[in-house]
């Protein structure tokens, strides 16, 4: 951060992206704050610049900026070295130093609807939501996943083992890069879980999830019936679990897997030979977002996962955020369900929503680039479409507000929205055609609301149309809000 004199009227170095003038003028004196240590800075940064520092941290601890155009994934994995894992771990208590500097964040960035994500953290997962809340979230918060290495244990801590977590921070990493434009467009923000600041409160909130599960046989059903149908899932396709378990197997375990598969089964032998095979499981290790190699005389690999946090503290850090809950889990969705009405969160009730549009089959949800969520905020039109989803929830909605059908009810009734929209679209266009024709291209190449000398009464009524055709098309971005969804291509 340079010492120069900041204008009224360029971005707050604070991150909030305001104007200076609008923001911390007055406030935070950062030609001073410049020369100060990071812990210092950090107190007086937005949530969007804290954000942003921690990727300036991971993309300088990985050296992303030598990386050459023509590098493969393998060589930024290669970066991932233990000293690159200690400078991440290092630096997150500098940014979030504590309790009064965490709430003053949060609190600054209420907006009128907010949700915070805490479901499956694998990247796909996160993009899904990511892409469905901004169609009527002002805000989106995750959790961050990275671990707190003051409150980690001596023989699991990052700090102390950090080639045993090179994996971890890999893919951590590669989630936080995969959503840095969301988090630079101010749409996405990662916190802290809350029970990094208060001590106790990690132990208080896990022993009231044990007892809200012993004292809640369906809850508890619920639980094991996910827990089994994601064990069932895993395969030698999933690049989370199944296929990463297969990737560190040893080259030696892997010939004796291939022989005995191919005596097992020969009719299956979908590689010429064993050398064959260990050269399709070396390219698969290359490619993998967050393999990485063993290190010499490295004892063993920590792969940590998330979920982002439990039910009790997610509904914690909702009551400062003023969010409700989102999830991918069926029975996070039933503590939410169970939990509604003593909860004092989500007053506005979009949680019921959020779990409908989050399991709908629509593809078209999925399209949403970030150019086009972007835009609904530039253009004042994220109010609008909150309305339209509200109108179009409440008339297709089942009484039991988290039934399942509710995501097939959703998808039917926005097809058939989208639909109408694009009829309408269709005969815009059709006027428009048949009012060009009437003008005659002399008049169109001169431009539709120049003055045209001598003008024929055809290329008047022309012209006339063409006005009217672009009120229309005007008017159709608040008449059809489904609109929106024109032209994005299913994925």
């Amino acid at each position: 951060m340079g010492a120069s004199k900041i204008g009224r009227n360029q971005p707050c170095p604070c991150g909030s992206k305001k104007k200076y003038k609008n923001c911390c003028f007055g406030k935070a004196d950062w030609q001073k704050l410049s020369a100060k240590p990071l812990p210092d800075v950090c107190r007086h940064l937005s949530l969007r610049g804290k954000n942003i520092t921690f990727i300036n941290a991971i993309a300088a601890a990985l050296q992303l900026d030598s990386i050459k155009p023509d590098a493969e994934y393998k060589d930024i994995k290669r970066a991932c070295s233990p000293h690159a894992v200690q400078e991440i771990y290092s630096v997150i208590p500098e940014i979030w130093p504590d309790l009064d500097d965490y709430e003053r964040c949060l609190q600054s960035e209420a907006g009128t609807v907010t949700a915070l994500y805490v479901g499956h953290y694998d990247p796909e997962a996160v993009l899904q939501a990511v892409t469905r809340l901004s169609l009527y979230c002002d805000k989106i918060y995750l959790v961050d996943p990275f671990a707190n290495a003051q409150h980690v244990r001596d023989e699991y801590n990052p700090l102390i083992h950090p080639e045993e977590h090179r994996a971890t921070v890999m893919k951590f990493s590669y989630l936080w890069m995969s959503l840095s434009p969301w988090i630079d467009a101010g749409m996405v923000y990662f916190v802290r879980p809350l029970h990094d600041f208060i001590p106790g409160m990690f132990h208080e909130v896990l022993d009231l999830q044990r007892r809200r599960f012993d004292e809640n046989p369906l809850l508890k059903a619920t639980l094991e019936d996910e827990a089994a149908a994601h064990m069932k899932a895993l395969s030698a396709t999933d690049r989370d679990a199944g296929e990463l378990f297969l990737l560190m197997a040893p080259d030696d375990s892997l010939r004796e897997f291939y022989r005995q598969m191919t005596i097992e089964r020969p009719e299956l032998k979908p590689f010429a030979s064993e050398e064959d095979f260990i050269a399709h499981v070396q390219k698969r290790r290359d490619e993998h977002p967050y393999y990485v190699e063993r290190l010499p005389d490295q004892r063993g690999e920590l792969h940590q996962t998330s979920s982002g946090a439990s039910y009790e503290l997610a509904k914690r850090m909702c009551s400062i955020t003023n969010s409700h809950i989102v999830t991918s889990l069926r029975t996070r969705w039933k503590e939410v369900e169970l939990d509604r009405e003593s909860a004092g969160i989500d007053l506005q009730g979009w949680s019921p929503f959020a779990k409908a549009l989050n399991e709908s089959d629509l593809k078209i949800l999925n399209s949403v680039p970030i150019k086009a969520a972007f835009r609904l905020r530039e253009e004042n039109r994220l109010e609008s479409l909150r309305l339209f989803f509200r109108k179009v929830w409440k008339s297709c909605r089942d009484p039991d507000e988290f039934s399942n059908e509710n995501a097939v009810n959703l998808s039917a009734e926005l097809r058939e929205e989208v639909s109408k929209a694009n009829e309408e679209w269709q005969k815009i266009d059709q006027q428009l055609l048949k009012w060009i024709g009437a003008t005659g291209g002399a008049v169109v190449a001169s431009g539709v609301f120049g003055f045209v000398p001598a003008a024929s009464a055809a290329a008047v009524t022309g012209i006339t149309g063409l006005i009217q055709s672009r009120m229309k098309r005007h008017a159709f971005k608040e008449r059809y809000p489904a609109g929106f969804f024109l032209g994005l291509k299913e994925r």
